[in-house]
């Protein structure tokens, strides 16, 4: 008879050797799906298989530009809007179920189809206009979406502003996403009449020669760019205060499609003037949250979503929009949000996908990404300051990067000044501090400040408890650094050794008061702990490429460049090494990291001596005299290197 218990243990044994790990799930972020109102759609079911296999928001598409999916009181009801009211039995839904509703979709982009309503527009001269005053899209008019709202002309302001309200005040959804685009779709547009006489009064310009002053190099070109962002950024706090006029608790957010994408030259400064405007919306509390649209399956998006959570700094939570589009089963969408874990972000919104694809999907997204409590959500919590100091993040620690093993001090502001006892009405004022939004004040590079409301009223008072920990970018624990339980605010300075590798401070807490108990979860930008060997070789690394950059103005170079045409390779060793080369040719000078072919003159020593002789610690003889300089050239070069450098450099014997 066969040791069936043997057998029975040696297979459990062999799929375990020969099975990947499986997919991680984490408390506490953000799971979204982006759904479109169109079409016919179970909203109940939906939301209930939602709710099940771990996700806690939706993001409905609830129009396209100025035209509604939805019977609006405030836009053209267009493409398709069914019979029934689709957005109300969504949101209905999604309360009943527990997910929030984020209305998203509406925005300056006017949708082809309807030229009545076009050419209503474009007599009013509420269309963006180029520089030769036509009509922006009216060479493509047949294209939809290709026709666009001016965003200064007040009428497209008011619009914009009472369609976000509507979707707050009359359906009550959790959110609004604020208008994308503005003048980003060309990078110099509106040239409107409009926007002459706007930008003419607000700045107090006089314009002798439009649009030419405005434009690239002219006299007022500055001034225009400044006065283009005031307009968009300020547009986008009066949506944000009307909707939170309304209802103080909803959601502002931004979905950001352009940060992560590659854009033609030309539109460099259109993107720039987005990052800007994108940025003074995080600093002034505008937003509580972003949502930066990634490519399927792009490294280069994951880079660009990496340097873009680091470029947040922990001002605002980032949900990035994975795009399902081009993928035909749920794994690949499974490693998109592994790696965007990976990255730092704070949650995810699966978009591009169908009720039906989905629904064949969540199980798998259950049993795997989403087996964990996703609530709460990070874009709810009390004002909070983290601000990381001591010997890990002294030099050579620079940006993200820390000391590992060395001792890190993070202080944490966590709450509300408590009120005076002298003041009757000092509680009911720090309670209203809840649903205000402060200016981010920020300064030291490693401090990261959080102040948006929390989506909760207090009537008595606060008192916030909890845990303090060190964890993974993915939401795995590595440290417990205590807990606390207290009134208004919490502040201590806590001191712990700075993991090797990728990691985070986390504060999973709890807000009580008399109405009721909000949990909340602060997280902190991931931080990277390296060796310190390795930190300071990086930074040799460092200083030799900007040393090299700064080659063709150094002293040294004129002696170089007058054996032109040279090409010199450098060859640094040892921690913080590397190959870099400097090319003279005539009056030309290049420089650039790596290897070039065929070099005349080779220079070769340590990564060290090398920034020590850039520093001009040290000079060329006596690293030759002390064979820590290798020359490797012909002799016709060398002798001419020699003549050259006959005062600071001895020949070879």
């Amino acid at each position: 008879m066969p040791n069936w218990r043997a057998l029975v243990l040696a297979v459990c044994l062999a799929v375990a050797l020969t099975t990947s790990a499986p997919a991680a799930s984490r408390r506490g972020e953000l799971r979204g799906v982006w759904l479109s109102l169109e079409g016919t759609t179970d909203w109940t079911n939906l939301a209930q298989s939602l709710q099940a296999s771990g996700f806690n928001a939706v993001f409905l598409q609830v129009g396209f530009g100025w035209a509604a999916r939805y019977p609006s009181d405030v836009l053209p009801v267009r493409l398709g809007a069914a019979e029934t009211d689709a957005l109300a039995e969504a949101v209905a839904a999604c309360r009943a179920h527990g997910l929030e509703c984020h209305a998203v979709g509406f925005g300056f982009n006017t949708p082809g189809g309807d030229h009545e309503i076009l050419e209503s527009y474009r007599q009013a001269g509420r269309l963006q206009c180029t520089a030769d005053g036509g009509i922006l899209g009216d060479q493509d008019a047949a294209v939809p979406g290709f026709h666009y709202l001016c965003p200064s002309h007040p009428d497209n302001r008011i619009l914009l502003r009472d369609a976000a309200v509507e979707l707050v005040k009359k359906y009550g959804v959790s959110g609004v996403q604020l208008p994308g685009g503005g003048f980003l779709v060309d990078p110099e547009t509106c040239f409107c009449e409009g926007c002459k006489e706007r930008f003419q009064s607000q700045t107090k310009v006089e314009l002798a020669d439009w649009p030419e002053d405005v434009r690239k190099g002219g006299r007022h070109a500055a001034t225009w760019q400044q006065w283009r962002r005031d307009v968009l950024t300020s547009l986008g706090e009066e949506i944000a205060e009307a909707v939170q006029a309304e209802k103080p608790l909803v959601f502002v957010s931004l979905i950001d499609s352009l940060a992560l994408s590659r854009l033609p030259d030309a539109y460099r400064q259109a993107a720039e003037l987005w990052r800007e405007m994108r940025n003074a919306w995080a600093r002034g509390g505008t937003l509580d949250f972003i949502c930066p649209v990634l490519s399927s399956g792009s490294a280069t998006s994951a880079l660009l979503l990496e340097r873009y959570i680091a470029e947040a700094r922990g001002r605002l939570p980032v949900y990035p929009v994975l795009s399902a589009r081009d993928i035909t089963s749920v794994w690949p969408l499974i490693e998109q949000i592994e790696a965007v874990r990976a990255a730092g972000a704070d949650g995810f919104v699966v978009g591009a996908v169908s009720p039906q694809t989905l629904a064949k999907w969540l199980p798998d997204l259950r049993a795997t990404v989403a087996s964990a409590d996703p609530n709460p959500a990070p874009h709810g919590h009390p004002p909070v300051r983290i601000a990381f100091s001591g010997e890990a993040a002294a030099a050579p620690a620079t940006g993200r990067q820390v000391i590992a093993d060395a001792k890190l001090e993070v202080e944490i502001v966590l709450g509300w000044e408590p009120p005076q006892p002298d003041e009757e009405t000092a509680g009911a004022a720090e309670a209203g501090a809840m649903l205000e939004r402060a200016l981010d004040i920020r300064d030291p590079i490693d401090t990261y400040d959080d102040q948006r409301h929390l989506p909760d009223l207090a009537v008595e008072e606060d008192r916030l408890s909890g845990r303090i920990v060190v964890e993974t970018p993915e939401g795995a624990s590595r440290t417990l650094l205590g807990g606390f339980d207290t009134a208004y605010r919490f502040q201590r300075k806590l001191r712990f050794s700075a993991p090797d590798g990728r990691f985070r401070l986390a504060i999973y807490g709890a807000l009580k008061n008399a109405a009721g108990t909000h949990d909340f979860v602060v997280r902190s930008p991931v931080l990277v702990g390296v060796p310190k060997e390795d930190l300071a070789a990086d930074e040799v690394h460092a200083d030799l490429s900007r040393a090299v950059q700064e080659g063709c103005d150094r002293p040294e170079a004129a002696v170089l460049r007058a054996l032109a045409p040279i090409a010199v390779q450098l060859r640094a060793t040892g921690p913080g090494g590397g190959e870099w080369w400097v090319r003279f040719e005539g009056d030309r000078c290049e420089t650039g990291e790596g290897h070039v072919e065929s070099p005349d003159l080779t220079f070769v020593a340590s990564a060290a001596d090398f920034a020590a002789l850039a520093r001009g610690e040290v000079d060329p003889r006596t690293l030759w005299e002390q064979a820590r300089l290798e020359v490797i050239a012909d002799d016709r070069t060398l002798d001419r290197l020699v003549e050259a450098y006959s005062k600071t450099l001895k020949p070879p014997s």
